[in-house]
């Protein structure tokens, strides 16, 4: 079957125009481009700048049309170290694939400037559309995207006006409900722990005023590595704290580890937990674990498909919140 190309929303910036604006010839941008050693520093940077202003991308698909289709789609996500993303990956390429598409997988690794090389690498292989979890960190990336001239889906997010389409859920919504559910069980000393990723940020919001609104002591933040490993320790940072909400259940888990070797955590119920432990993701080893892990669902199989549909087609809404669970076991 042959897929059947996007509509694309935008029109790319050219070679040529970078070169009118920064008033130099087409070669002398092709040469920055290409062997920027060879051009004097000013007119190197002044190119540069024009670049940058315009989300101008070289095309590196090398002898190609410019009309050429690439079936290829680009897909940026934090890490492929955590497994949280795979079903959103999975369902993406379950959508795509049979249409004849690649998927070409890139990560940012949390990290700002690293994100914006990786949708330049990937916008320069002039993928027909570009997927990637989260929205940009930068401005400049997010000037990439909307003069990138083909379809954009952010995903895991939910912004009120996307750059092109989203599909994903609600993180301060997430964060809120956890609040209000430990609040609800007697717990008054709340605390978060994880990264320090905007999404990551978004729920520690929720979290933190829905427990001020709700008049508990105020909210404790520890921010942590983006490994398991780096929350096994964090219960000794964290004194008196009777609750726990992870930005991941790989934190929860590494978590709990660390209540269990300071004999903090029991085979029983929720109520009977010294400390409540909620992570997010409802990854399969924290049903496996004793006590099972309480934690956020994600519909992260629901979340690519939805973001491969917003791809091919420009009819409905263009902002989908596919929603979260949270589900409850026996650590909180």
């Amino acid at each position: 079957m042959n897929p059947t190309p996007p509509k694309e929303p935008h029109c790319a910036p050219t070679l040529s125009a970078v070169a009118k604006l920064a008033g130099v010839s087409a070669i002398t941008v092709s040469r920055v481009v290409r062997l920027p050693n060879l051009v004097k520093p000013r007119t190197r940077e002044r190119v540069e700048a024009v670049m940058r202003e315009l989300g101008y991308v070289p095309n590196q698909v090398a002898g190609s049309l410019a009309s050429a289709r690439t079936t290829s789609v680009g897909v940026l996500v934090p890490t492929i170290a955590n497994s949280i993303f795979a079903d959103t990956v999975q369902g993406l390429s379950d959508e795509l694939e049979p249409l004849g598409y690649a998927v070409i997988l890139a990560q940012s690794r949390y990290d700002a400037s690293r994100e914006h090389r990786m949708l330049a690498a990937l916008l320069s292989r002039r993928p027909e559309a570009i997927i990637m979890v989260g929205s940009p960190a930068t401005e400049d990336g997010a000037r990439l995207l909307r003069r990138a001239g083909i379809p954009v889906v952010e995903t895991w997010e939910l912004p009120v006006a996307p750059i092109d389409a989203v599909a994903g859920f609600d993180n301060y919504a997430a964060g809120a409900a956890v609040a209000r559910h430990l609040i609800a069980q007697g717990r008054r000393n709340l605390a978060f722990i994880g990264g320090d990723d905007p999404r990551a940020t978004r729920r520690w919001n929720g979290f933190r005023d829905t427990a001020l609104a709700a008049g508990t002591d105020p909210p404790r933040r520890l921010v942590l590595d983006r490994t398991a490993w780096g929350s096994v320790g964090a219960f000794a940072k964290l004194p008196g704290v009777d609750a726990v909400f992870a930005a991941n259940d790989a934190h929860a888990i590494g978590f709990m580890s660390g209540l269990r070797a300071a004999g903090l955590l029991r085979s029983g119920p929720a109520a009977e937990q010294p400390v409540a432990v909620i992570g997010l993701g409802d990854l399969e080893m924290g049903q496996l674990i004793t006590p099972t892990l309480s934690t956020i669902r994600v519909h992260g199989d629901a979340i690519g498909r939805t973001a491969a549909k917003l791809m091919l087609t420009r009819d409905g809404p263009r902002r989908v919140d596919l929603g979260f669970e949270l589900v409850l076991r026996d650590s909180g």
